[in-house]
């Protein structure tokens, strides 16, 4: 307990008198308060808190974050409350231990549960205080280093979740070095044998190259004296995790990892940089597609510097970061340089603000999103990906996490450009809305005010963002559409039993939304649309009193619904049948997915029919406007190129083919499905007499139920 607190006491040299004896008095309180409590690693409780701070006092950060630190565990593991927080070390201190402390006290079903709503909670209390997260990344930094003595599966757990969550935070907050730790402690705890593996080659390669990277910073040195620069070189090797992730990404063994090792060089002012840039090129041949400006264009971290891969001796590849000491300190505090350099205000409060402004936006994020644990796992997935580059046609810079498709971009413009989009152009050139993007590209977005996003497109986006958009306004057509059936198939239960949405009350309709605990008409249309309660009964249930006792139980309504084609997701036709205008067909009231559609002769209506009050009378509707599926079934010669042919022949005559499949071959003979984009049973009895013409074919016929 002394030596941690000794540890502490002198990383804090920076503070004023008065504030170090704040700093002593939050000590022995916290040491008191955990007294009788003791690590997993037998240490007394104590010498965490004072660890956690001291990694804070690394950053330089204010008293009132220190004594938070050495107090985040008092509310959650002691007698101590946040009233003698705030007694004895004030407001400030009190709000941020209560922040970090976790919500184990709430009930959840499950443990992913748990460490969602735990994110939320964080995301919230770090939006309105940014000292909050960087608590929380050193409570966790220091837990990593101590993780050997918990159980296997809580390393295995709390590995992953450092890995998905924590390290990528403090990666987006731009604190490289916590970040850097934090991944190899998780990935030791989870992979040991290849971590011991490729620290082993590490160290060899090291000891090779050693001489060659010590040459190459001396001769370096002198050329930049030599150009009237004052620079300092440090040298910089990958950590382990990053160079294992590498080697996956790239699909190469450890020999083919090329930037393992680099040097820093930190010069005065900007222009020195690129001057520095040219002397460099001038000694080592560059390789041109590993060189990146991330001055002229910043991460969303705020990270700056030059990138670039030379040749230097014998061949050894190595990565320069080219950087002014402003940067560099940025680059590795990142926001908490603002307490760590205190000589450019302007400067690390710009990055206090893209912080508070990424969280912002996480937050409105996390409003939007259906669940925490929804927002948690989309989080994760935006939290772990490398960023791209691409440009609006006027030139504005879109930065987006790398795998974003089209579509990515288009919700990244705004919402309403990403749910009316309809095509795109990359560089000029037509592309498709599923096309991932490559950093420097030009992107276009065409739009139709009638157009409406698909279900596939969560498929295709890779941000959170996209895919919430792409939820909501989904959810939103079908509650517009649910509410537009439930009207229509309620309307004629009513007019069956002589009675009309006019005539109908407010005290009946208030008496049945009461009974069936709907906040409105709406809620009561939907449940209907989605089979969730028969219109008949609800329709009787709306009628007068009076009326009601003279009806009978026999319900057969005058008029079929009659199916559009504009329904949307409410209306669903199974593959079992898959009916289109022109057949004869019923409808089923289904709990789960609303109206299902079959034609006559479908096997599955018997089954269906044992619950009569489901079965819904239907037809078709004159002018129909929708697109069916159906299944070609074919049997062909088998030659080379007939798939093609006959493939090419549908598509010429306008249809839409959505997949072909080879069934079966027998010698000469091969077995096709296509399944087609239809309009009505006369398109397809066109199609099939079109394709019986070819030689080639000996049956074509739709696919029976």
């Amino acid at each position: 307990m002394q030596a941690a607190w000794k540890n502490l006491q002198g990383k804090t040299s920076y503070l004023s008198d008065k504030d170090r004896q704040r700093l002593e008095a939050a000590f022995r309180f916290g040491a008191d308060a955990h007294k009788t409590q003791f690590r997993k690693s037998g240490e007394p409780y104590i010498t965490h808190p004072l660890t956690v701070a001291a990694i804070l006092a690394d950053h330089h950060m204010d008293i009132a974050t220190l004594c938070a630190g050495v107090l985040h565990d008092t509310i959650e593991d002691t007698e101590v409350t946040a009233a003698d927080l705030d007694r004895y070390f004030g407001k400030t201190v009190t709000q941020l231990v209560e922040a970090v402390t976790k919500l184990d006290k709430l009930k959840f079903r499950n443990l992913k549960e748990a460490q969602a709503e735990s994110f939320v909670k964080m995301l919230f209390a770090m939006a309105q205080d940014i000292r909050v997260i960087l608590i929380k990344l050193a409570d966790r930094l220091h837990n990593m280093r101590t993780i050997e003595a918990m159980s296997e599966s809580a390393k295995k757990r709390i590995a992953r979740e450092t890995l998905d969550v924590f390290a990528p935070i403090a990666e987006r907050l731009g604190l490289k070095q916590v970040q850097h730790e934090m991944e190899d402690h998780a990935f030791r705890a989870l992979h040991p044998n290849v971590f011991a593996e490729i620290s082993e080659k590490v160290r060899e390669f090291t000891g090779q190259r050693q001489h060659i990277m010590d040459d190459v910073k001396r001769k370096l040195a002198r050329e930049l004296r030599h150009s009237g620069l004052d620079a300092k070189l440090l040298g910089r090797q990958k950590s382990i995790y990053s160079i294992w992730r590498k080697m996956r990404e790239k699909n190469r063994p450890f020999e083919q990892i090329y930037d393992i090792f680099g040097v820093r060089i930190i010069v005065d002012e900007v222009k020195d940089c690129y001057v520095t840039l040219g002397v460099l090129h001038n000694m080592y041949p560059p390789n041109e597609k590993c060189f990146k400006d991330y001055i002229a264009v910043p991460k969303s971290n705020g990270y700056q510097s030059l990138h670039t891969v030379v040749t230097g001796p014998y061949g050894l590849m190595l990565e320069a970061q080219i950087r002014t000491e402003s940067m560099d300190l940025v680059c590795e505090n990142g926001v908490a340089a603002h307490w760590l350099y205190k000589n450019d205000e302007a400067e690390t409060s710009s990055r206090l603000m893209a912080a508070r402004n990424w969280l912002n936006n996480l937050l409105k994020l996390q409003k939007d999103t259906g669940s925490s644990l929804e927002f948690y796992e989309n989080m994760k997935r935006d939290l772990i990906t490398d960023e791209i580059y691409v440009f609006t046609p006027r030139g504005d810079i879109v930065q987006l996490p790398k795998k974003s498709t089209v579509l990515d971009f288009a919700y990244a413009i705004h919402t309403d450009v990403g749910n009316h989009a309809v095509a795109a152009e990359i560089n000029n050139a037509p592309a498709s809305l599923k096309q991932k993007l490559r950093t420097g590209q030009t992107v276009r977005i065409e739009t139709d005010p009638h157009a409406r996003p698909k279900t596939e497109w969560l498929q295709v986006v890779a941000t959170s963002k996209a895919r919430t958009a792409i939820r909501q306004a989904l959810k939103q057509v079908r509650d517009e559409e649910a509410i537009l059936v439930g009207h229509r198939m309620l309307d004629r239960a009513l007019d069956t039993y002589g009675y009309s949405f006019e005539k109908l009350d407010k005290r009946s309709i208030r008496r049945v939304l009461k009974e069936y605990r709907f906040a409105n008409m709406n809620e009561l249309l939907k449940s209907i649309a989605l089979g969730e309660q028969l219109p008949s009964l609800i329709a009787r249930k709306l009628l007068p009193l009076l009326r009601q006792r003279g009806l009978g139980n026999d319900y057969a309504p005058k008029e079929a619904l009659s199916i559009t084609g504009d329904e949307g997701s409410i209306i669903h036709y199974p593959n079992c049948c898959q009916p289109v205008p022109g057949d004869d067909i019923v409808g089923y009231l289904s709990p789960s997915k609303g109206i299902v559609i079959h034609r006559n002769e479908c096997p599955n209506i018997e089954e269906l029919q044992k619950n009569p009050e489901r079965i819904v009378t239907v037809n078709w509707d004159r002018q129909n406007r929708g697109a069916y599926r159906s299944t070609l079934e074919l049997d062909v010669i088998n030659k080379p190129g007939v798939l093609a042919k006959l493939a090419g022949a549908t598509a010429d005559m306008g249809t839409n083919i959505e997949s072909v499949r080879q069934v079966d071959r027998d010698g000469d003979f091969t077995g096709l499905e296509f399944v087609v984009s239809i309009h009505n049973l006369k398109e397809l009895e066109a199609i099939l007499r079109q394709l019986r013409q070819y030689p080639e074919v000996l049956r074509a016929e739709r696919k029976r139920p």
